[in-house]
């Protein structure tokens, strides 16, 4: 990152510190929908028979949701975005695949050092940013201008309609770079095929009822793949 991005980046971390105690109202409501998210994609971990997985971290929802919710606090979310084909983020900023590793890698270290509770908050940061990939403006920035007006759509619709529930199924991958790169590739596909739609409200509901089910699904994934990494730091105490 060049000395111009970087002065960027301190520049409109500074303008958005001065509209935080809106953001955090705004937040609030945001949440709800990746804790939604969070709580159905542990769903589809019962539904797929992963039930050590699911018993495991259903004791632990609380922790994790918390930091589902964090991962957006004071405009975190400018780091959320990343490009595949440029491996970049937002102008100035951080991006979600360096986030996302840095969530996940502090989790798995808390974990070996017995804190357990801070490893579940950690791991929710980072199933947070996971689940922002499957959002087309997360992922082509050029579609920002109408990225609050979605948000607000699936905010007010999501849990009204029983499409938008995957129930089974997860997305199971072996690394964080295969998890975000599904999410994308599913986000442009998915943004590709109804575009042209010329209703708002057919549109919108069209792409919500795939990428909210491949957010679930990939977080199912994401959650046993988590759980069979602290497993192996259990085997090896042992």
């Amino acid at each position: 990152m060049g000395h111009i991005e970087n002065s960027y980046g301190f520049l409109m971390r500074n303008v958005l510190k001065a509209v935080n105690p809106i953001k955090k109202k705004i937040i609030k409501t945001e949440c709800k929908v990746h804790k939604f998210i969070t709580e159905e994609a542990l769903e589809i971990l019962r539904k797929d028979g992963k039930l050590a997985a699911h018993d495991f971290l259903k004791n632990y929802m609380h922790d994790i949701n918390s930091g589902v919710v964090w991962a957006d606090q004071d405009f975190k979310s400018s780091n959320h975005f990343y490009n595949p084909e440029s491996e970049r983020g937002l102008y100035g900023a951080s991006n979600a695949l360096k986030e996302i590793t840095y969530y996940y890698t502090k989790s798995i270290k808390l974990y070996r050092e017995g804190k357990v509770q801070a490893s579940m908050f950690y791991f929710g940061c980072a199933a947070h940013i996971l689940q922002d990939m499957t959002v087309p403006q997360h992922v082509n920035v050029k579609l920002l201008d109408s990225h609050r007006r979605y948000e607000l759509w699936v905010i007010k619709t999501y849990l009204l309609h029983d499409i938008f529930k995957a129930r089974e199924g997860g997305i199971y991958l072996d690394n964080i770079k295969s998890f975000i790169q599904s999410n994308a590739d599913k986000a442009i596909e998915t943004y590709m095929k109804f575009k042209n739609i010329n209703n708002r409200e057919d549109r919108y509901y069209k792409i919500t009822s795939e990428i909210l089910i491949q957010a679930q699904k990939s977080t199912a994934g994401f959650m046993l793949k988590y759980y069979n990494d602290i497993i192996k730091i259990n085997e090896g105490k042992h």
